[in-house]
């Protein structure tokens, strides 16, 4: 697999919006903001507990005032960093235990049947009897929802092809510690495997094909707010223009 899918499931919510994004953003150099590369560092702490390749130390022993380069951002580990991986490396442990499962970290999972353009690496799966459990962490404080989440619904239909039947039931998991949602930081949706392939051929590859059209249509909206390709894009600009008068 290349570094990045051109049809990326953590843009899914753009380019299943937009078409015309992948294939624009191609156009942009690749950049990491700095919350980007914050992220990056908290799922490195995460990876490296559960993992266990932290021996005879804690995360606050190994990590906490530690400056690491990422993505030539300079980053100093705090304590809410490490809090935030506390709490996905708990919650992750504890479904395990729950489920007794066999437990993955960062997978790579694809759904060639539907696009070999989309791929992408889950943070943890958790396998179990007639139950898969992705769980994805965010470290941002914008809230996400699992519900009808685009990127987990990927990654979801990538571990059902590898790991699961039809009687299969998905479990998909928000650890987003650092938002404040009215339901806590831990929030969990439930799809049966028939209703998530029903989705992935009859909406998800209508628009992974829509995306890999040789002039595929531009829409603006809501969604290019996290779009990196819109200072490209004259679709986004007009819709600016007309947005303001």
């Amino acid at each position: 697999m290349a570094r990045h899918a051109l049809l990326s499931p953590s843009a899914s919510n753009i380019w299943m919006k937009c078409a015309g994004m992948p294939k624009l953003a191609q156009n942009v150099p690749y950049q990491v903001s700095e919350p980007a590369a914050n992220g990056t560092l908290i799922h490195s702490m995460v990876e490296m507990q559960l993992k266990e390749r932290m021996e005879n130390t804690t995360l606050e022993g190994y990590w906490l005032d530690r400056q690491e380069n990422i993505e030539d951002f300079i980053i100093t580990v705090d304590q809410d960093m490490i809090d935030c991986a506390k709490t996905y490396v708990d919650y992750v442990r504890q479904r395990q235990k729950e489920l007794d499962g066999k437990l993955l970290i960062e997978e790579k999972v694809a759904i060639e049947e539907i696009s070999e353009d989309c791929y992408g690496t889950a943070d943890a799966i958790i396998i179990s009897k007639n139950r898969l459990s992705v769980i994805d962490l965010k470290s941002g404080r914008y809230p996400v929802e699992p519900k009808n989440n685009t990127q987990l619904m990927i990654y979801g239909l990538g571990a059902l092809a590898r790991y699961g039947d039809e009687n299969t039931t998905m479990e998909l998991t928000i650890v987003q510690p650092r938002s404040f949602h009215i339901d806590g930081p831990i929030r969990s949706w439930d799809i049966s495997a028939t209703d998530l392939v029903d989705w992935g051929y009859e909406i998800l590859k209508e628009a992974t094909d829509a995306c890999m059209k040789e002039e595929p249509e531009y829409n603006a909206g809501e969604h290019c707010r996290f779009c990196n390709a819109k200072a490209l894009c004259p679709t986004y600009k007009k819709f600016k223009e007309d947005e303001n008068g």
